[in-house]
């Protein structure tokens, strides 16, 4: 082959992309594709995903040198009902003729870098599919619904090449919306065990946190930014070495949750009311998953400055060491905006105390 797969997608101009249209949409893909990262990951696969590259979710293997991609498109409904092939090879009216169709648009996907590569295209549904099963393929479809693909795409696409609809894929992944937190839990739960072992006591919750930030700071860089293949896997990509990592980080990490009882004792006995005490506890969690995320700079900016202030003065009790942190807020949070939470910073500094004393 001419050009590693990388530097084909590297060329490739970006198509428009709507994006998710509300939180929850973006939090199922996200999580959908983090799913699907582990399964990978249990299966032994040495895997690259792009977020937000040319679509929704891009799957590559090898992660060194990928020879096989596969472009997700998620789709979302609040609803349970089945959803129809012509959905999905519908075009909207649009003031310079008309929009692509969904599939049209994940037939774009094979131009131009499918030669000497193994190029898929997944169209997931959170809901089922009325004209195929769960995990189907176009070319496989009953033969109304294959010749309802080739023609409405001959009409679309100029350069429509039937062949490819045997690499055209729908997977209905028949999790809803509001379930699919949980049921990434328990696929997180899985890969634990398979890595630590039974009864290994890490904070899986701060864990995925922690993946899921990452995967938003790398669905959230500007595609055009990107200039190189390294550029594409440091701004872009997650792989199979980053959970590894992450994994064996947070089983390492002796950061322990700070004992509520004890703070919550010390902070009244000083004035703080019940209100302000639960507000504290609110962010422990949080602040807690900020504190032990390697990845997440500004967190660690807070951390060794709050940690420089404690050396600098050796506070005798909490409360002193909150009250001079909350004097110096403004400096300590200084390009750390996220941080300036009054309670979350609170929070924050409780952790720094109870892991430095």
């Amino acid at each position: 082959m001419s050009r590693q797969l990388l530097e084909e997608m590297l060329k490739k101009p970006q198509r428009e992309t709507a994006g998710a249209d509300t939180n929850l949409r973006f939090d199922y893909q996200k999580n959908w594709a983090f799913c699907e990262m582990i399964k990978k990951h249990l299966d032994g696969a040495d895997y690259l995903v792009a977020f937000e590259y040319h679509d929704d979710v891009v799957f590559m293997e090898p992660g060194d040198d990928p020879q096989q991609v596969d472009f997700c498109q998620v789709k979302t409904k609040k609803s349970s009902s089945s959803v129809t092939l012509g959905f999905y090879l519908a075009r909207a009216k649009a003031n310079d003729g008309k929009k692509p169709s969904i599939l049209g648009k994940m037939y774009d996907n094979f131009d131009g870098i499918g030669a000497g590569h193994q190029v898929k295209t997944v169209l997931v549904s959170n809901v089922p599919f009325s004209f195929c099963g769960s995990n189907s393929c176009a070319a496989d479809l009953k033969e109304n619904h294959v010749k309802t693909i080739k023609d409405k795409l001959t009409a679309e696409l100029p350069d429509f090449d039937e062949d490819r609809l045997s690499n055209m894929h729908f997977v209905a992944t028949g999790i809803s919306l509001d379930a699919m937190q949980s049921f990434l839990m328990g696929e997180v739960s899985k890969l634990f065990k398979t890595e630590l072992g039974e009864g290994h006591g890490v904070n899986m919750h701060a864990w995925t946190r922690l993946v899921q930030d990452e995967i938003n700071r790398k669905n959230n860089v500007d595609a055009e930014t990107i200039s190189s293949t390294d550029d594409l896997k440091r701004k872009k990509c997650v792989d199979r070495n980053f959970l590894t990592g992450t994994i064996q980080l947070v089983a390492n990490n002796r950061t322990s949750v700070p004992d509520m009882a004890l703070v919550n004792t010390e902070l009244k006995d000083a004035g703080w009311s019940a209100v302000d005490l639960m507000k504290l506890g609110k962010k422990i969690s949080n602040a807690v998953s900020d504190y032990t995320n390697p990845t997440n700079g500004d967190a660690q900016k807070l951390k060794q400055r709050l940690e420089h202030l404690f050396h600098s003065a050796v506070p005798e009790t909490l409360p002193r060491f909150l009250t001079s942190a909350l004097l110096q807020v403004e400096t300590l949070t200084e390009g750390l905006s996220l941080y300036g939470e009054k309670f979350y910073f609170q929070a924050f500094v409780v952790i720094v105390f109870n892991e430095e004393i």
